[in-house]
């Protein structure tokens, strides 16, 4: 028991020192906070008159300026790809217009199909190499079909303006043709 009231009353000092120095560190506390609060107020006015300087260094005028063509201009004398010439130096172009003359429309008469009491056309594209198969009344393109008949197609462009188009079959002779003109007498 000797031995545990040798550390007891020891431990007991220690304890009393420190809850009094807690107890008397508590007023310094409030004096740190204070410190603390008037220590970011300063920096806040330091920071404040930093951007104040800066803005101040600003050349707003100048910025403002370069808004015009003068300043692009300034601008593109600096830029290493373009090169800014005089207008003295500068030749003036006269415009050309071109007129175009409209396309002929290049549409060629590839057919004709019966589809019971249908009857359809096949009209080749020779601009795109496309074929559309068309009854009347259809488009192709500006061009409505208009009347279709047994060897022709007519066809009519919103203007008015007309085509017709003709069946180009070439027939084909038998031998024996060939012979039957060859051994007529002239």
């Amino acid at each position: 028991m000797i031995k545990e009231k040798l550390i007891f009353w020891p431990l007991l000092g220690v304890f009393i020192c420190t809850v009094a120095f807690g107890f008397f560190s508590r007023g310094n506390e409030k004096e740190a906070a204070d410190e603390l609060l008037q220590e970011i107020e300063l920096a806040t006015k330091k920071s404040i008159a930093k951007k104040k300087l800066v803005r101040d260094k600003w050349d707003i005028k100048n910025v403002k300026a370069l808004d015009t063509i003068d300043g692009y201009k300034a601008i593109l004398k600096r830029s290493p790809f373009f090169r800014v010439v005089s207008e003295k130096k500068v030749k003036k172009l006269e415009i050309i217009t071109v007129e175009k003359k409209p396309k002929k429309p290049l549409f060629k008469y590839k057919g004709r199909v019966m589809m019971g009491s249908k009857i359809m056309v096949i009209i080749e594209d020779r601009g795109t190499g496309k074929s559309f198969f068309l009854q009347e009344g259809d488009m192709v393109g500006d061009f409505k079909v208009v009347v279709i008949g047994e060897k022709e197609v007519m066809l009519r462009q919103k203007g008015g303006k007309e085509i017709v188009l003709k069946s180009v079959k070439k027939e084909k002779k038998s031998a024996d043709d060939v012979k039957k003109k060859a051994d007529k007498p002239k």
